[in-house]
């Protein structure tokens, strides 16, 4: 019996040691691929979850601060670029 992982041909031939190194590898390969769409999943759900306008959505001062902080991130990331393209650093 053959498996592929990750576009590599496994064989499961050969003595025990070897077959049971080869299915630590493929359970290690699984589980940090695994780990990683759990990370990706759970930040893309705090994003959502936790983001300031979904938490105040009726309070107007809370959405005040909220376009005031987006901008001044805006506004210091323009005043950034700007300052690199003055001193010839791109």
């Amino acid at each position: 019996m053959n498996a592929v992982l990750r576009s590599l041909p496994i064989g499961y031939g050969g003595n025990v040691l070897e077959r049971r190194q080869r299915s630590a590898a493929e359970f290690l390969a699984w589980a940090d691929h695994h780990a990683q769409e759990q990370r990706l999943s759970q930040s893309s759900h705090v994003q959502l979850e936790g983001h300031p306008d979904l938490l105040d959505s009726n309070n107007a001062l809370a959405q005040q601060r909220v376009w005031a902080n987006r901008q001044a991130h805006q506004k210091h990331i323009h005043d950034s670029a700007m300052a690199h393209l003055r001193h010839g650093c791109v």
